[in-house]
């Protein structure tokens, strides 16, 4: 969640959270990682989100 709510998408949040990753913030930078979740779902000025897409609706619905 943190990297969701920073406003300048300066986190990035390694999608494997039990291994270890060494991280080189230059790096990340440069191929557009920071804030990249924080894009593909839409949050942030100026930016559409993607909610409508999600089907995890779906799911629930059919576990009801």
């Amino acid at each position: 969640m943190c990297e969701l709510y920073c406003p300048v998408d300066a986190l990035y949040v390694a999608p494997e959270s039990d291994v270890t990753a060494s991280v080189n913030e230059a790096e990340l930078a440069q191929v557009g990682l920071l804030g990249s979740y924080r894009e593909k779902i839409g949050w942030g000025h100026k930016r559409t989100s993607t909610a409508k897409a999600d089907q995890t609706f779906q799911i629930l619905k059919q576990m009801k």
